[in-house]
């Protein structure tokens, strides 16, 4: 008698701490889905020789606060180091201090590729449709305020 108890409780047991209660279930799946972010990333295609931007899922920033979105264009692109200076209205600014990799080392096809990918992911900020760049110009970019509409055709 005293074995059976002992399998029954041991049963229990192993039941209880396997109940899956720290594991989230499908209602809460769904919602989280909705919250995942993503960036933008532009490509060239090699066929028709024009930028192509793509969304790149769950690989975006943590917010979509200013700071946020120019931290994680920071990180993509270390040679680059963004600076927020402000938002004013529909417009973010942003500086560059040392812009010569972009200016002199990219070609003339890397700047418009990092600026279109930059413009995006900052106009994804609710609220922002323009991204103004100061920075000292190069022979490959200058600086100015861009929209999304900057890139298309390109």
């Amino acid at each position: 008698m005293k074995n059976y108890l002992l399998i029954v409780f041991a049963c229990s047991v192993f039941i209880a701490c396997n109940n899956k209660a720290d594991q989230p279930d499908a209602e809460e799946d769904s919602t989280s889905i909705s919250e995942y972010t993503f960036s933008w990333q532009a490509v060239l295609n090699d066929s028709t020789g024009k930028l192509e931007l793509t969304k790149q899922e769950m690989i975006g920033p943590d917010s979509l606060s200013p700071q946020a979105v120019v931290d994680f264009l920071n990180s993509s692109n270390p040679n680059i180091a963004l600076t927020l200076i402000k938002t004013s209205g529909d417009t973010i600014f942003i500086k560059i201090t040392d812009a010569t990799y972009l200016t002199q080392q990219m070609g003339s096809t890397g700047p418009s590729m990092y600026f279109a990918s930059a413009v995006y992911n900052l106009t994804e900020i609710p609220g922002i449709r323009f991204a103004n760049f100061d920075f000292e110009e190069g022979d490959h970019a200058q600086p100015g305020t861009f929209t999304r509409e900057s890139f298309k055709d390109q």
